[in-house]
């Protein structure tokens, strides 16, 4: 059986003027013609209808010089059909463009030259996410062939583009991809792609504000724990609360490695009465979002090890296969760098359990530390760095032991203003009454409940701080206690 192939023929059709516009036709095998105008108008002169050229003649050349650049194109596009790499729609949307050259590919030139003006810890992650979403937007939107996404498809198909991220981004996400594209494509070619290059696909929508979720709300939602897989996202919210509301995300890259001191991890209680446990231990690690720097929280303050150590219980029952038992502080065999795939699906999982026991997103933790700490008179400043925003100045924006002694007192009395531990105690009363689990309570837990240690600091961090900071020391001018003084 005879192949067909694809043809797209450039021909002329005259104008009320007597020029001629030149257009392509496409056809293939018996189906029907489809047609597209380019831009090129000529002087119906400079057309040589026999050879379907136009004329070599030096008057015409400028004229002919467009109409090599569209044959060219032409035959570009010739190659990408019969190779089935794009369809004929594509084809014919790309001769409007045919002036345009091939580019590289966006990731390629943000590599290779956008990175090359920025400084080294230029935060680059925000840009590959959005890469990413942009590639796999298109991929739902069926314009595989326009993956990888060159620099010219923003041209040639900005309409299929912005429709793809629409498609699969709120108005908002959407606005915000694409100012961050513009930025780069603007380095490209500041002529062809302007400022605000794709303003007038900007959309945005009124956001409710992020209220954090009430103490009383917290304790409430532990009645409705009926079962192990809503226990497991009750205990992820408790942990990443603990961690100061780090991003679900983030939580899974929480590991042995990030320890910033190198000693035996065992659980830290402010001011107790029993030894071993007076020794604060920190991770260090980047959040997604603020790659760029990173910051420090405290990993053993009671109750966070018994959080941690019974949600890794109940993942042992709930996803076998995915428990980390190598690693101390890691929760799975994969986190989100790794596996974002699996990220994703565990995300909706803890939307999904934490909405129908706490009417409220994971997302939550953050805004309820940050609410906690405002309360308790912390300064703006401290509460960004607190949950590891990248907003900081001054001494905080660098390590200082000062700085650290207050971000741990004030994460201490935001544990103790939201009632963590009393809370905590409450889930193990209830998963005991409610046989959900064996044994899950720890010696610490049983020590803290005997004792009744509710919170970890009894007084206001700010006293605190004062008293273990500023402590003033009386000297004498004498530098020796028995040597008697002189006369100045």
């Amino acid at each position: 059986m005879k192949r067909s192939y694809h043809n797209l023929t450039i021909y002329t059709r005259p104008l009320v003027n007597g020029d001629l516009s030149l257009w392509v036709r496409h056809k293939f095998g018996s189906g029907n013609y489809s047609y597209t105008k380019s831009d090129i108008v000529i002087p119906a002169n400079s057309w040589d209808a026999k050879k379907k050229e136009v004329k070599s003649r030096e008057e015409f050349k400028v004229y002919r010089d467009k109409f090599r650049q569209l044959v060219s194109k032409r035959q570009e596009l010739i190659d990408k059909l019969n190779r089935e790499e794009i369809q004929p729609e594509d084809a014919l949307n790309q001769i409007r463009f045919y002036h345009i050259q091939d580019t590289p590919e966006l990731v390629h030139f943000f590599e290779n030259e956008f990175l090359a003006s920025k400084p080294k810890d230029y935060n680059t992650e925000k840009y590959y996410s959005i890469f990413n979403e942009l590639h796999n937007s298109l991929i739902e939107a069926k314009l595989k062939h326009l993956t990888p996404v060159k620099i010219q498809y923003f041209k040639t198909h900005t309409n299929q583009i912005v429709n793809a991220l629409k498609a699969t981004k709120k108005p908002n996400t959407a606005t915000e991809y694409l100012k961050k594209l513009n930025t780069v494509l603007k380095v490209y070619d500041e002529k062809e792609f302007t400022d605000k290059y794709f303003k007038k696909y900007y959309e945005t929508e009124d956001v409710k504000m992020k209220r954090p979720v009430k103490v009383e709300a917290l304790n409430n939602a532990i009645k409705k724990i009926n079962s192990l897989k809503r226990l497991e996202a009750y205990l992820y919210w408790l942990y990443s609360f603990c961690l100061r509301g780090l991003d679900g995300q983030d939580v899974t890259l929480v590991g042995d490695e990030l320890l910033v001191e190198d000693y035996p991890i065992k659980d830290y209680i402010y001011d107790f009465d029993f030894e071993d446990y007076d020794m604060p231990i920190h991770i260090e690690l980047s959040r997604k979002k603020t790659r760029a720097r990173t910051f420090t929280v405290l990993i053993n303050a009671y109750p966070t090890l018994s959080i941690l150590n019974l949600l890794k219980d109940v993942i042992r029952i709930n996803r076998p296969d995915e428990v980390n038992e190598d690693d101390g502080l890691k929760l799975f065999n994969w986190d989100r760098i790794s596996n974002k795939r699996k990220w994703d699906l565990y995300a909706d999982f803890l939307q999904g359990r934490l909405n129908e026991i706490l009417g409220n997103s994971f997302k939550s933790t953050r805004h309820t530390v940050s609410s906690t700490a405002d309360q308790l008179g912390v300064a703006l400043s401290d509460q960004q760095a607190l949950i590891g925003n990248k907003s900081r100045s001054g001494s905080i924006a660098h390590y200082s032991t000062i700085d650290e002694k207050r971000l741990d007192l004030i994460h201490l009395d935001v544990l103790g203003q939201y009632d963590i531990i009393r809370t905590y105690i409450n889930l193990l009363k209830h998963i005991k009454e409610t046989g959900l689990l064996e044994n899950p309570v720890r010696d610490i837990d049983r020590l803290v409940y005997y004792t009744d240690k509710t919170q970890h600091l009894n007084e206001s961090w700010r006293t605190i701080l004062d008293k273990e900071t500023y402590k003033r020391r009386k000297r004498s001018f004498d530098s020796d206690k028995d040597v008697v003084r002189e006369t100045l």
